[in-house]
């Protein structure tokens, strides 16, 4: 099989290595992922007149390219220049949970989507660091635990345009869930003041009313979490409601 391994968090990440590391024997993979962190850059792209510079990257024991662009651009440099034609693109291992309203912003997850809308299956990981409490971060578990179930996640039958976004927990697994997303804001936003301007410092959770039975809930308790992800967001309860709506031209 030929995978694409790609991320938000640069081209030398640990998580990024930990689970590439694991596949490079019995599988075509390269890793194509951005010079630097672009973590919050969700699904954008260099437009021109900017230009993308790419350089690969040796040592590793595996094709390596560092991308002066986002996550999505890697995903579609990586398809049309470098590594074309990959039947699976995996997007971390994330440092940092992409749970809930995390999805929106996350070039890890924007990654995955991109791939799953020009028809290429997808898988988005990431690792919980907020709730560990200290502990040592576990990379290698995580790809461990990837790596035997892969055959079982790939053999699930998903519907076109479906991506599958898996989360760990920060402490050891207690089991694994397969849940829907969080829709409940918990991402503290507050902006605080510099000398330079003004700064989001990110990090800040409020779980005072999370839903336990989300993607979110059940990680944060220390469940391996696993959400196919739709790019279709079309509301077709309203839809099917306002079509008749008569407007004026």
């Amino acid at each position: 099989m030929r995978i694409l391994f790609t991320n938000d968090d640069g081209y030398n990440s640990e998580g990024l290595h930990a689970v590439a590391d694991l596949f490079k024997t019995k599988h075509d993979i390269a890793v194509v992922a951005p010079n630097v962190q672009k973590s919050g850059f969700s699904h954008s792209l260099t437009l021109r007149p900017s230009r993308l510079a790419c350089r690969e990257v040796l040592g590793y024991g595996y094709k390596v390219y560092a991308v002066d662009g986002t996550p999505v651009d890697c995903v579609k440099f990586a398809r049309n220049c470098v590594f074309p034609a990959p039947d699976l693109v995996i997007s971390g291992i994330n440092y940092g949970q992409n749970l809930g309203s995390d999805i929106m912003y996350s070039g890890t997850v924007s990654a995955a989507t991109d791939a799953v809308h020009s028809g290429i299956r997808a898988i988005a990981l990431s690792l919980d660091t907020y709730n560990n409490n200290g502990s040592l971060l576990d990379f290698n578990g995580f790809a461990l635990f990837f790596k035997n179930n892969f055959k079982k996640l790939i053999g699930i039958a998903l519907p076109p345009k479906t991506l599958l976004n898996i989360n760990y927990p920060a402490q050891k697994p207690i089991g694994v869930k397969f849940v829907r997303m969080n829709t409940q804001e918990t991402f503290s936003d507050g902006y605080e003041q510099s000398p330079d301007g003004y700064y989001l410092p990110g990090g800040g959770r409020d779980y005072s009313s999370l839903d336990e039975n989300t993607d979110e809930g059940y990680c944060r308790n220390g469940y391996i979490t696993v959400t196919p992800l739709l790019i279709d967001r079309t509301d077709y309860g309203t839809l099917d409601k306002i079509r008749d709506t008569e407007l004026i031209l």
